[in-house]
């Protein structure tokens, strides 16, 4: 019996972005891919169904990945988090190691950094099986 495949939520409010992310997670094998626009759709759908991994893009208006992130464990949503950014900070990284996030990466994001990053998140919390 395989491993199931985890549920994969990118959040970002750059449609391009999540098109160019989606489509390395496909090509990767990953099928099980939702999207969200913000931080606020992106609490909504973890709500509903919370995924096993989610791609959190940092500079979004409204609610930032930081603070979608914050929200996050106040809810207790469980999710391994990679938090994503073209402009990484020292403060950035700092708050990602606080809330535990499993990796930090830089856009744009190559085939190799994405399947590194899936496969921290998997080592640290594998998917939990779907029924």
């Amino acid at each position: 019996m395989s491993q199931p495949q985890p549920r994969i939520l990118i959040v970002d409010d750059d449609r391009l972005m999540i098109t160019l992310l989606a489509g390395i997670l496909r090509q990767e094998g990953y099928r099980l891919v939702d999207r969200a626009l913000s931080g606020q759709e992106a609490l909504a759908k973890c709500r509903l169904a919370p995924p096993d991994i989610i791609f959190m893009d940092i500079e979004m208006p409204e609610m930032n990945g930081i603070e979608t992130v914050e929200a996050l464990a106040e809810e207790g949503i469980g999710a391994q988090i990679v938090l994503v950014s073209a402009s990484p900070t020292t403060a950035y990284v700092h708050l990602a190691m606080k809330y535990n996030v499993a990796r930090f990466v830089v856009k744009p994001m190559s085939p190799k950094t994405v399947g590194d990053a899936i496969a921290a998140c998997l080592k640290r919390a594998p998917p939990a099986a779907k029924t």
